[in-house]
């Protein structure tokens, strides 16, 4: 399909065999019985209000105003513009800000890779620059990260026509974008994603947020980038385990969303560093999310092929960064194990043949993904999350889910699933790594700050298990204290 074509993305009722056909129907009684539950939920608690609400004497005047319109995101790859901006054959920042200040946001590990010759490069051209260097990794992402930088920018000056640039990963994206899109209730945006899981995911969004106590991305907005500048050249500095992480989400999409990636993916024999593989893998990537988020950008309906794998994938990610962990996962190696428990829910609901749980292992696998829950972990916490992802509802969890390789379920123009808890409950036990099997973590937090290390260092690691004796059952966690407390850090 040619970029730009309307792609359909609903399934035929001819298309499903026996076991789908019967799995589409109880999908949709299973959702028109929670849509009566919401019904007779919202009613009764309207009911109660309209009995008291609007019941006064006092009369008032009627007005009304449209706001919001549609706004286009250039994103550009090209190469070598990071390395130095003025190489750039095209137009990074609108003219219109050129005398007002802008700031560059980038991590501790990018400030000293290109930190310097990037800003140099906007001095050069006239810009006046601000640099604002944060934590590597997730440790960036929180509510007084947040306040703290947003103060910084007011304090040292801006205007309503100045531009934040986000120079890094996904955290420093989302931690920039954020704050552009609050500060003087949105200023001008710019992404410079530098790694792997950045260019494929995390910048190439409208959507900002940053973490909270509860979970993943839970505070944020809605806010579009001018544009998005995708060099890949600098892929090639990255540290090992930053090439395997944004494969993660790479996976997730030839795995809902395009079966020609994923059997590319799958004969694929080369370097994992090869600079051709890293260029297509990228740009496909790309076009997969452009093409769904222009159709929904909300994500309601067939962009939901975006959240794949992170129904589970967030709830683990974010237990795996708890204090005292001994595998603190990244982003794209939750997603690849959410993308297992989701290959999983779909077959027990006769969804999706067998055949898709092995092929997504075999494909983590490949790419140096973790296909199994950390052993510290326990099916109950993680099912306790469930309620703080941002698919849940009152009436139950929803899920995206494929129907074949390369497509998603759906069901009369719906494209998420209302799924049992006893369903994915038995799925994430199946996931479970059994006791004593070690995944190399590669998240920014907790006891194994793996973007301090290399493989070489991991490998020579003794900490290989948290405090504290293992249940009986994979799945219940660590054990306790003899007086109750909690030896994990996080109960």
């Amino acid at each position: 399909m040619e970029l730009g074509e309307t792609k359909n993305f609903n399934t035929l009722d001819s298309e499903l065999n026996e076991s789908q056909l019967l799995g589409r129907q109880q999908c949709r009684t299973e959702t028109h019985r929670r849509a009566a539950l919401r019904l007779a939920r919202v009613n009764a608690a309207q009911s109660e209000v309209a009995s008291k609400a609007g019941r006064g004497s006092v009369e008032g005047s009627s007005y009304d105003f449209t706001t919001g319109k549609p706004v286009k995101t250039d994103v550009i790859v090209a190469h070598g513009v990071i390395s130095n901006p003025m190489f750039a054959a095209f137009e990074i920042i609108p003219m219109a800000s050129a005398s007002s200040p802008l700031f560059v946001f980038t991590d501790e590990t990018v400030n000293g890779l290109y930190g310097d010759t990037f800003v140099q490069g906007f001095e050069e051209m006239g810009y006046v620059i601000h640099k604002i260097v944060l934590p590597d990794g997730e440790d960036a992402k929180t509510l007084e990260v947040y306040a703290k930088l947003a103060d910084h920018v007011l304090s040292i000056g801006i205007d309503k026509s100045s531009v934040l640039i986000s120079l890094g990963g996904g955290a420093v994206a989302n931690v920039c974008g954020f704050i552009a899109s609050t500060l003087h209730r949105g200023i001008g945006l710019i992404h410079f994603p530098t790694t792997l899981l950045a260019q494929c995911d995390a910048s190439i969004s409208h959507k900002q947020a940053v973490n909270a106590p509860h979970g993943k991305n839970l505070v944020g907005s809605y806010y579009a980038p001018i544009r998005i500048i995708v060099d890949t050249d600098v892929l090639q500095t990255l540290d090992d385990w930053l090439l395997p992480d944004g494969m993660g989400e790479i996976v997730k999409h030839a795995l809902c969303q395009d079966v020609d990636l994923l059997n590319y993916l799958e004969e694929y024999e080369g370097p994992l560093n090869d600079p051709v593989f890293l260029d297509y893998v990228v740009r496909r990537t790309i076009e997969l999310k452009c093409e769904v988020i222009d159709i929904d950008p909300k994500e309601n309906k067939e962009a939901v092929v975006l959240i794949y794998g992170h129904t589970l994938g967030h709830p683990i990610e974010s237990i795996s960064h708890r204090m005292g962990t001994a595998c603190c996962l990244s982003h794209g190696q939750a997603v690849a194990i959410g993308c297992v428990i989701a290959a999983r829910v779909a077959f027990l609901m006769g969804l999706a043949e067998e055949s898709i749980i092995e092929r997504t292992e075999q494909l983590c696998a490949k790419y140096d993904l973790p296909y199994l829950i950390p052993a510290d972990q326990s099916v109950d916490r993680i099912m306790s999350k469930l309620p703080f992802n941002k698919t849940w509802t009152k009436e139950g969890s929803m899920m995206a889910l494929i129907e074949r390789p390369g497509k998603i379920f759906n069901f009369d123009g719906h494209f998420k699933c209302p799924v049992d808890d006893a369903i994915i409950r038995e799925a994430v036990e199946q996931t479970m790594a059994p006791f004593g099997t070690i995944i190399k973590g590669s998240g920014s937090s907790g006891m194994l700050r793996k973007n301090k290390l290399s493989n070489g260092d991991l490998a020579s690691s003794t900490i290989t298990t948290p405090v504290g004796p293992p249940m009986e059952k994979p799945g219940e966690g660590w054990a306790v204290s003899a007086d109750g407390s909690c030896l994990k850090g996080d109960c």
